[in-house]
């Protein structure tokens, strides 16, 4: 649904068009009173969903097909709300995705995608070739730029070579980019800041393996970020599941894994084997994390992937070193077992939620509220910590 919006104030971040310009509505106007569609309460939650979902469906003729991972930033300009997204998408003659496009929203509905997407793509002669996806972008208030981490990769050939001794399982990592606008992007020249594929050698004792990258958040004390992986010893066990570990950044091109203990295990009747995407967020001093768990491995040829995937919630009062699963979980935002990507962002007093998901065959993305304050039902008065 990329249709046409007024844009007013965007020519600070979108010079080389014309076309946009930004009128937005203010920061805590109830989004169902500017939205083309209202918002209905999901019953006994403190959940709404858009009654119009899905908000974005990648149709550039140009470029690109189903959407695949999305980043959010939501943030004021001169008083109003200026959504931006950054989204992946992939050709179906490729393995992977190959490029990030860019939209903005002055209601988190209605967008418009940029011209020359895309703006951000592999890099074939770079150790992320043959994808990037997976990205969060966050706002560096120091350094005044916007700061993204993706995961990227470049196939190895799998050859034996007698010189090193050693066999081409080419690069997998986390990488990190830069910009002032969100539109043009530069590459730390130390990417992959973690190489998962070097840095993670079992054989020379590290105690976890990563299965990807979730997020990044930056608060007062400077960059936080989370990866899944699983533990080494339990992988002996024929046990792959994909915990949550912790790691601080000195600053957003070094990183520090805590990798003694997860910060949240995977185990859930609905996230058994696993988190696949997360999404933090903090709301009068309380972290929110919407992540997509799932439940089974599928095997495909050469590699494979998290199947019967919810969406879920868990809360955290310490800074995000326990959480709380939600006792509603899985969250009612989802129902095809497929939703691939979460997004959460604090406008006002509520948390705006973009959930990656399939709309009629097509992967697309969904719009939805949560109001914490706004009490639920009394099922939701238990709750399970996880240590």
């Amino acid at each position: 649904m990329n249709k046409t919006t007024t844009l007013t104030l965007l020519s600070l971040s979108m010079a080389c068009s014309s076309d946009y310009e930004l009128t937005g509505e203010r920061p805590d106007v109830n989004p169902g009173d500017v939205t083309e569609c209202p918002f209905t309460e999901i019953e006994g939650t403190s959940f709404q969903s858009y009654d119009c979902n899905p908000v974005f469906t990648n149709t550039d003729e140009d470029w690109g097909g189903d959407v695949g991972s999305v980043g959010f930033y939501a943030t004021d300009v001169m008083g109003h709300p200026f959504y931006q997204m950054w989204y992946t998408s992939s050709d179906s003659d490729q393995f992977g995705s190959f490029g990030m496009g860019y939209a903005i929203s002055s209601d988190g509905t209605n967008w418009d995608t940029h011209p020359n997407n895309p703006l951000f793509q592999s890099d074939p002669n770079a150790w992320d070739a043959d994808s990037v996806a997976g990205q969060v972008i966050v706002w560096d208030p120091v350094e005044k730029e916007y700061v993204m981490a993706y995961q990227g990769f470049t196939l190895g050939t799998g050859e034996f070579d007698f010189e090193t001794f050693e066999t081409d399982t080419g690069t997998w990592g986390l990488g990190i980019a830069t910009s002032p606008d969100g539109i043009s992007w530069t590459k730390s020249t130390r990417n992959p800041v973690i190489n998962f594929t070097e840095d993670f050698d079992i054989l020379s004792g590290a105690q976890i393996s990563p299965c990807w990258p979730l997020t990044i958040t930056i608060n007062r004390r400077g960059f936080r970020g989370y990866i899944a992986a699983s533990r080494n010893d339990d992988a002996f066990l024929g046990e792959t599941a994909c915990h949550i570990y912790a790691m601080d950044g000195v600053d957003a091109d070094t990183w520090i894994i805590d990798d003694n203990a997860p910060v949240f295990e995977a185990g859930g009747v609905y996230d058994r084997m696993g988190i696949a995407s997360a999404s933090i967020v903090e709301l009068n001093g309380i972290q929110y994390m919407f992540y997509t768990g799932f439940t089974d491995w599928t095997e495909f040829d050469g590699y494979r992937s998290a199947t019967n995937l919810t969406v879920n919630l868990a809360t955290s009062t310490d800074e995000g070193q326990t959480w709380t699963r939600d006792p509603n979980n899985p969250l009612p935002l989802s129902t095809t077992g497929v939703a691939s990507n979460v997004a959460a962002q604090v406008i006002g007093e509520r948390i705006h939620l973009w959930v990656t998901d399939m709309y009629d065959g097509q992967a697309a993305v969904g719009y939805f509220l949560y109001e914490p304050e706004v009490e639920a039902t009394e099922e939701t008065e238990t709750t399970e910590t996880v240590e």
